[in-house]
């Protein structure tokens, strides 16, 4: 949508919203530089014993970068422009580099999110598969192709390739320019619709529902195997005397001593099976969250840009702060990313 259209009309009420999702930003960006400050110097004070799982670290310092880097860079335009109700990014290089970094490190979030269900998928469904161990042996590799990745499909916009960055809604805000009719534009909008939020929406909730049900049942067997299996030492014996009664003394005490160690082996490896899978549980619990806050936030301004793309302008003219106000609000996800996924890894090893 063309700022030409939509500058200088910010109403009071819309005036209102825009300082309050900028107060949130605001707060949301402190918090955010203050977990990021204190992770990385736990991190390397204690890096034997920092709360996180290695297993996560990748990730959480691919999104803690990706969140200040929007911080410092996209943010501080947006927060003036929310607080003072005026357009500043009708210039065109402050446009395509405000809609560049918002689309990279958006892009970038949504594969980490997808990244993070994957390896709870594979590694509770299909440990021994190969890419199961893929993902555990390139931990850091990954991180950084979901990072290549994000630059390759917010690159071409830049250069003017397939989209450009275009301010939308009221101004406050650039992204890509979807209402654009050219063949190229369509495509490349459509894909990015298609390949950057559909398909990983289908497969993040296919995954996390797998997931959930697959421990679920497991947790139910391992139960059930637990209170089998901690029955009285007692009836185990007298068990064992009853079996063994045609045996002298010595085998039955025998028949005893190596049913009661058996038992307790069998014991300890189930208790450590369900301590295990309650962990699995609680990283499914932290995966579907962060899934959760993304889609929530991001869903509306999909909606939103989805009917700019089929022509249905109609109901964004009117309300042309919409855009605007629902792009800011999706800042908000790529900066609590990290702060999330800090604090549920740390209830997770509590």
């Amino acid at each position: 949508m063309n700022i030409s259209s939509n500058a200088g009309r910010v109403t009071n009420i819309e005036c209102i919203f825009y300082r309050g999702i900028g107060f949130a930003l605001l707060i949301a960006s402190l918090i955010n530089l203050y977990v990021t400050f204190r992770y990385f110097i736990k991190r390397y004070y204690h890096r034997e014993h920092h709360v996180v799982s290695n297993r996560l670290s990748p990730i959480m310092i691919g999104m803690l970068i990706s969140s200040v880097v929007i911080i410092f860079l996209a943010i501080p335009v947006a927060l003036v422009q929310c607080f003072t109700c005026r357009d500043y990014s009708s210039l065109e290089i402050l446009c395509k580099l405000h809609g560049f970094i918002c689309f990279t490190t958006g892009l970038f979030n949504m594969y980490m999110i997808a990244l993070l269900s994957f390896l709870r998928y594979f590694s509770i469904l299909h440990k021994s598969n190969w890419f199961n161990r893929f993902l555990e042996n390139h931990r850091n590799l990954n991180t950084l192709l979901c990072a290549l990745l994000s630059i390759c499909w917010s690159l071409p916009p830049l250069l003017e390739i397939g989209s450009r960055y275009v301010p939308e809604g009221t101004g406050f805000y650039c992204s890509l320019e979807w209402n654009d009719p050219s063949i190229q534009s369509r495509i490349y909008v459509l894909s990015v619709i298609f390949v950057n939020y559909i398909i990983p929406f289908f497969l993040i909730i296919f995954t996390n529902v797998r997931v959930w049900y697959t421990l679920r049942c497991l947790l139910k067997s391992c139960y059930n195997s637990y209170n089998y299996r901690s029955l009285p030492v007692n009836s185990c014996i007298i068990k064992a005397n009853i079996i063994s009664s045609s045996y002298i003394i010595d085998n039955k005490i025998l028949n005893i001593e190596i049913r009661k160690v058996l038992i307790d082996a069998q014991l300890k490896e189930t208790t450590n099976r369900l301590q295990r899978l309650q962990i699995d549980r609680r990283y499914a619990y932290m995966t579907v969250m962060m899934a959760a806050q993304y889609f929530l936030v991001w869903t509306p301004y999909a909606c939103v840009s989805t009917l700019e793309l089929i022509g249905q302008t109609t109901f964004i003219r009117q309300y042309p702060f919409l855009p605007t106000f629902f792009a800011l609000f999706a800042k908000l996800s790529i900066i609590l990313n990290p702060i999330i996924l800090i604090y549920t890894s740390k209830m997770v090893h509590s």
